[in-house]
């Protein structure tokens, strides 16, 4: 006799255990970090424009992609509304911020430059429609930038420390993570997309070696890389080497103080300003 299933029947549906991991994140931190790098070589002001953008909108990705992934993790939102105000009451993480959407939406970062001597330039920020902070000022660009990366990255290291198996799967695979986590070695092997119970194929494992084959699958977050990040220290800038250089030092600080008051208006047909506002493009005529 032969049976049919009803077109209407319902069919339970298999629902897949969602792990979370901060790799996302490192990997936007490691993209900053290789920007602001750039930026401490870069010479001519339109690439470094270029570079300067491609650095902002690196490390504003940093916390959207941190609260995009742990936007289910139990308590998250809690401790994230704690960080949340302590950078909104940072100057200098705002003031990143409002570059971010400024370049993105409105236009060019306005910046000086001069070369300091030994082929060395050096940008400042100035002349923005919101004030430098006084973290910021008069201080090269790069370094900023540095310190910047710095600061997201010790975020990133307490959210880790906050959530230590929500935010590397490197540790949710281990039996202490598995146990917070709740998860059966059955329920991860079908989240990685494997049969279930695959790993007790052939001699029976215990089950530490069969989390372990399991954790052979997936990557985890590289902390000793983010603490690296996250260990960086500002660096005095290089003493001037020359009379020149310390002229081209003093008319800088000069024109990012005019530029920063109230009015900040600077005249550009000035030869010396042009120079400060870094010299002729390379492909200038």
């Amino acid at each position: 006799m032969l049976k049919f299933s009803s077109p209407h029947a319902t069919v339970a549906p298999v629902y897949r255990i969602r792990l979370t991991s901060l790799l996302l994140v490192e990997e936007r931190l490691l993209e900053a970090k290789y920007f602001a790098r750039r930026l401490a070589k870069q010479r001519d002001r339109d690439r470094f424009g270029y570079e300067l953008n491609a650095f902002l909108a690196a490390a504003r990705s940093v916390t959207f992609l941190l609260q995009k992934e742990m936007a289910r993790v139990p308590d998250f939102a809690e401790w994230w509304d704690s960080q949340r105000r302590l950078l909104s009451a940072d100057p200098a993480a705002a003031f990143f911020l409002g570059l971010r959407n400024f370049s993105q939406k409105e236009g060019r970062i306005s910046l000086v430059g001069s070369l300091l001597g030994r082929g060395r330039w050096s940008y400042r920020f100035a002349g923005n429609a919101e004030r430098v902070p006084p973290a910021l000022m008069n201080r090269d660009v790069a370094n900023c930038c540095h310190e910047h990366v710095a600061k997201l990255a010790r975020i990133v290291l307490a959210c880790a420390e906050a959530f230590p198996y929500q935010t590397c799967l490197g540790r949710a695979l281990t039996p202490i993570g598995m146990e917070a986590l709740q998860l059966s070695l059955e329920d991860l092997e079908e989240t990685l997309g494997l049969p279930r119970g695959c790993t007790e194929v052939g001699d029976p494992l215990n089950p530490e070696r069969r989390i372990m084959v399991l954790r052979e699958h997936v990557d985890g977050v590289d902390f000793a890389a983010l603490k690296r990040l996250a260990d960086w220290k500002v660096k005095p800038m290089p003493p001037p080497d020359s009379a020149s250089s310390v002229l081209s030092e003093q008319l800088l600080t000069a024109l990012v103080r005019q530029l920063e008051e109230p009015g900040r208006r600077v005249a550009t047909s000035d030869p010396t300003t042009e120079l400060l506002l870094g010299g002729v493009p390379e492909d200038g005529f």
